[in-house]
């Protein structure tokens, strides 16, 4: 009795058989696990922006600042003063954000303020009774870095609105990392993943999102 065995045709057709599956499901893994990415980030912005409005509860209503001054180490990042409340320091970088060193997330530049500016603290800070309508007013972004629109500044922590111009290294555009889509956190609590278009580009007026 002879010994079964492949021809080599049989075994070209099977190695064509397997290329073209691993062709149809690696795309579909690989969606899955952006998919996955997303909405850790999405949960990420979901607790930031919870600790966000816990310190706010506790400074009166007074917003917290992007930037403070410090003694010791030049400043301190917003991500550092609600570190407190959300007692994870992991949530400050979205797991897309491969080339992120710390920080993935930025706050609304036009409404918190950054307190490393002198002529800032000139300035009359906004309260959270001073927002029109909460819901629809940003308060955290997916800031961009060195291959994301319009940036290169990894270590930005303020999102600035598409009038301000990009000068200053602590400003980057938003990001849309998750299937050309980002992840927003707003001032009533929510958050809500918005295409780069939608959210940055087709605002009236201009700022819309970003004014209280």
């Amino acid at each position: 009795m002879k010994n079964a065995a492949f021809t080599l045709i049989e075994l070209l057709v099977v190695i064509a058989i397997t290329a073209v599956l691993a062709a149809i499901l690696f795309p579909v893994f690989a969606q899955a696990r952006e998919k996955s990415r997303q909405t850790q980030c999405a949960s990420n912005t979901k607790q930031i922006s919870i600790g966000v409005l816990l310190y706010i509860q506790d400074y009166d209503e007074t917003l917290t600042p992007t930037a403070i001054v410090s003694a010791n180490t030049g400043g301190v990042l917003w991500p550092d003063l609600i570190l407190p409340y959300i007692k994870n320091d992991q949530v400050r970088l979205c797991p897309s954000d491969a080339n992120g060193k710390k920080d993935s997330y930025g706050l609304n530049e036009i409404a918190f303020p950054d307190l490393t500016d002198p002529a800032n603290l000139q300035t009359s800070i906004i309260t959270l009774g001073a927002f029109q309508h909460p819901s629809e007013t940003v308060m955290t972004v997916e800031l961009g870095t060195a291959d994301d629109y319009f940036t290169d500044r990894p270590n930005a922590y303020k999102s600035p609105p598409p009038s301000f111009p990009l000068n200053d290294d602590a400003d980057a555009r938003p990001a849309a990392r998750h299937f050309h889509q980002m992840n927003i956190g707003f001032m009533d609590g929510h958050q809500k993943l918005f295409r780069f278009e939608q959210f940055y580009f087709n605002q009236t007026p201009t700022d819309k999102w970003y004014t209280p």
